[in-house]
């Protein structure tokens, strides 16, 4: 998809629908929509999101190799990560999937403290990750908190997308 596209995207979308801790559950959900065989996704860019984000993690790679990362696995026959069970209901079309995966991606690799904000981000929204599964190397405490601040720098940087329920 083009950049002209996904700005396209992002323009257009009823952003009041949910709020934004809603619209980061809902691409959770979307996530693991589409399941194949054994529970496993059959959605390629959640699959490559997947693997780009333990990747990162793993190797702390910037912003650049990650997208690299993504366009690898795209490629490739690797296999994919197992789903996770949620309690939310996908309500969610691609496109809005896609926007929604724009709001992390567009402030990824700016910086090392604001990446591990949106990384506790993902962990707790889009994986459905507990306070202690995102604390591996913290207290539970400091992963609320870098959670809040990954989602106040969100807010800060699209003031459209309501803040709360």
């Amino acid at each position: 998809m083009s950049a002209v596209t996904e700005r396209h995207i992002m323009q257009v979308m009823d952003w009041t629908k949910y709020s934004l801790e809603e619209w980061l559950y809902q691409f959770g959900a979307w996530q693991y929509s589409s399941s194949g065989t054994c529970g496993k996704s059959i959605n390629p860019i959640a699959v490559a999101m997947d693997q780009a984000v333990v990747k990162r993690k793993k190797f702390k790679l910037d912003f650049n190799k990650q997208r690299q990362v993504i366009a690898d696995y795209l490629t490739s026959d690797a296999g994919e990560p197992k789903a996770r069970a949620t309690k939310y209901t996908c309500q969610i079309t691609d496109d809005e999937a896609r926007a929604v995966q724009r709001l992390i991606l567009d402030m990824m690799g700016r910086s090392e403290v604001l990446d591990e904000w949106l990384d506790a981000v993902i962990d707790r929204y889009f994986y459905g990750n507990s306070w202690a599964e995102i604390a591996v190397d913290k207290t539970v405490n400091d992963a609320r908190q870098d959670v809040k601040c990954g989602l106040a720098a969100l807010h800060v940087r699209y003031p459209f997308i309501p803040f709360g329920s």
